[in-house]
């Protein structure tokens, strides 16, 4: 018997801090998120996301705000079915007649419902959407570009000041990002080896995209593109339902392709069935004529061709009737819109407001990165072999790999171009995504080859990146990148929900106990969004308001703090919109005057009764109505002109002036500010 001692099997060597990094950045990621969203209050979208997804949970309701994020409602409002917050009511008319914004407002602050409460297990579920498109983002850069590229990937998602404001609120932005990357890869994978893992990924992705937003379309045109680029390439499909076997044929890879598509299209078909619970109609109480689907204020005509396909839709019972009614709501209202871009209005938008955007509202450390990036993958394509490496591939990556991506970014852009939904930056969000895997991926690339002046610089770029986000909290929705001002002059570029959506007034709160304890000096306030300044105890004279759902009591401006959310005070979403004009101020002085009348009347019963036998009550109405909004709108012209540094910028989003009578009498009843009489144009 030997006593020589038995050879020990070699250590198996542990590489797991890749992973380890990458679940160290998604936490970050989530830790910032989150406690940001802490400090802010509902944005404009989340309390009626969170009211109609309760509605349809409860009621089972399909009216308000169908085929606009339907997947989000769902999945953040699933907490409530335990929590079983009160719902809104249904006896009035804000729930018949489906005006979702005025229910949710209801179900936040008028239903004895606490709203932090409601936004936090709301935002929580938002959480988890974006921690899965943070790990597919990962997922996607290591695929392409190894571990090393997937972590430079995740370490830029992590950091984004874009990722980071909307992957705590309740909307359809990061679902859409998840989705239709998500929808996306899963395609282009299932194209070169199909698989039952595979396939279940990809149906299930395209039927969640369905539900996620109307872009949904988009991925019809990149579906047909990366089968062609397939096809062309002439690449093998590797089958592996059943017996596993190489086909090479074009001709039975575009047949098992059309099959694929049909099958994609039965299951997203019965998905969204089973989202409206298999029922066609949309009414909870279809017998009820009561029970509506809202009517917009405007409405835009459809082409007839799409008219007709929906008619047909509908009659067949081929989709649900809140669907059809959804899009068909979505089709009305996009030409019509407001929009505000670095100092012009127009109605409809323009075609390059979201290269604007991003010009605008992204970082130049990011672009220089991606630039880095793209070099990096340049010269490793020429040096073909890149030094042998554990967390990179090889051999560098052909761009034929990266087809998805680019892709998904090109139609996607020139999507949101021809939509002219130009009203938020977040409406590009998923370009983000494919950024960071194109761009951050590619680093790792660069890395092995670059020298250390270039690995200093990337460092410092990266350092860049991250230390905007981290001085920026908890307002990452206000990024602007410094070329044009930074965020404190994000307002005189983009509004709404590209910097202001109605978010600050926690912040607006904690500003006055600061700056104005006791409330000592009037606050004159024009507030965007659907938020409650009563709800946190503000003390304010109220200005127009949008949306402006309280009673008109009328009262003479004087001296004080005048707070005004950026997108008002750019003259957007009001009856008033753009710049002051001739047709605006003559409009204002006849209401003044008549305003001047009524109310010296109101002292001599005779003359008020001669008054109201000229004109009836209502037509007063009106013109109050008319003259409070022209009043406002003077003096926002009047600050943008003589006053455009504000006293303090809440958040960003919120503009505090101090005007003494000086400045009222000169903006009131002065010289126009400005008489601008170009038209506002349609695109």
């Amino acid at each position: 018997m030997s006593d020589a001692a038995p050879v020990a099997k070699p250590a198996k060597r542990i590489r797991s801090w890749p992973t380890m990094a990458a679940i160290v950045l998604l936490a970050l990621y989530a830790v910032m998120s989150f406690s940001a969203s802490l400090h802010k209050g509902p944005s404009f979208d989340e309390a009626e996301e969170l009211a109609v997804g309760y509605d349809i949970w409860v009621h089972h309701d399909f009216r308000m705000e169908g085929a606009n994020g339907d997947f989000i409602k769902r999945w953040a409002t699933l907490p409530y079915l335990v929590t079983h917050p009160n719902p809104a009511t249904t006896d009035n008319d804000y729930w018949r007649g489906a005006k979702a914004y005025r229910y949710g407002f209801e179900f936040f602050f008028q239903s004895g419902n606490k709203p932090e409460w409601l936004l936090l297990q709301g935002r929580f579920m938002a959480l988890l959407i974006g921690l899965a498109t943070g790990a597919l983002i990962f997922w996607c850069a290591r695929e392409l570009f190894g571990t090393l590229g997937g972590l430079f990937a995740l370490g830029l998602f992590t950091f984004s000041p874009h990722m980071l404001a909307f992957g705590s609120i309740v909307s359809t932005d990061m679902s859409a990002c998840l989705t239709t990357l998500g929808s996306t890869w899963c395609i282009w994978r299932l194209l070169h080896r199909v698989t039952w893992a595979r396939l279940i990924a990809s149906v299930a992705f395209l039927g969640l995209l369905g539900l996620a937003k109307p872009t949904v379309m988009v991925i019809f045109p990149v579906t047909a593109i990366l089968v062609l680029v397939k096809l062309w390439k002439g690449k093998p499909l590797e089958w592996r339902l059943g017996r596993p076997r190489i086909i090479t044929s074009r001709k039975t890879q575009a047949g098992i392709f059309a099959a694929l598509v049909l099958i994609h299209g039965l299951g997203s078909w019965t998905m969204l069935w089973a989202h409206y619970d298999f029922r066609y109609a949309a009414s909870p109480r279809s017998d009820d004529p009561s029970i509506v689907f809202r009517v917009p204020p405007v409405s835009d005509p459809v082409d007839p061709r799409v008219a007709a396909l929906m008619d047909w839709a509908g009659k067949m019972r081929l989709l649900p009737e809140g669907f059809l009614q959804g899009v068909h709501a979505l089709l009305t209202s996009n030409d019509w819109r407001q929009s505000f871009m670095d100092g012009h209005w127009r109605i409809g938008g323009w075609t390059m407001f979201f290269p604007y955007t991003i010009f605008a509202k992204t970082s130049p450390a990011l672009f220089l990165l991606i630039i880095l990036g793209f070099t990096g993958w340049f010269l490793a394509r020429h040096h073909g072999i890149l030094p042998p490496s554990d967390h990179r591939p090889s051999t560098v990556p052909p761009f034929y790999e990266s087809v998805p991506y680019f892709t998904l970014a090109v139609v996607y852009l020139a999507s949101a171009m021809d939509q002219g939904v130009d009203i938020g930056h977040r409406h590009i969000l998923p370009l983000y995504p494919l950024m960071y895997i194109l761009g951050g991926g590619a680093m790792a690339l660069l890395w092995p080859l670059a020298r250390t002046l270039t690995r200093l610089m990337t460092v410092a770029l990266l350092v860049w990146f991250a230390g905007e986000s981290f001085v920026l909290y908890p307002n990452y929705l206000a990024y602007f990148s410094p070329l044009v001002g930074g965020p404190a002059q994000g307002y005189q570029h983009l509004i709404d929900s590209s910097l202001d959506w109605g978010m600050d007034l926690p912040a607006l709160h904690d500003w006055l106990a600061e700056e104005n304890p006791g409330n000592v000096t009037p606050v004159y306030l024009a507030y965007f969004g659907t938020d409650s300044p009563d709800y946190y105890g503000i003390k304010y004279n109220a200005l127009p308001f949008y949306p402006d759902w309280r009673p008109h009591i009328p009262f003479g401006y004087g001296p004080g703090l005048y707070v005004i959310s950026a997108t008002l005070y750019e003259s957007v979403y009001t009856l008033t919109f753009g710049p002051w004009n001739t047709q605006f101020e003559r409009k204002y002085q006849l209401c003044l005057q008549e305003m001047e009348a009524y109310q010296s009347a109101e002292k001599d019963p005779a003359l008020h009764a001669q008054l109201l036998q000229l004109h009836p009550e209502k037509y007063w109405d009106d013109e109050f109505g008319w003259f409070e909004r022209l009043r406002f709108a003077r003096l926002t012209a009047w600050l943008r002109h003589h006053k455009p540094t504000p006293l303090a910028n809440v958040g960003y989003s919120i503009l505090v002036w101090r005007l003494d009578l000086a400045d009222l009498q000169a903006a009131l009843f002065g010289p126009p500010p400005e008489i601008n009489d170009d038209p506002v144009t349609y695109e």
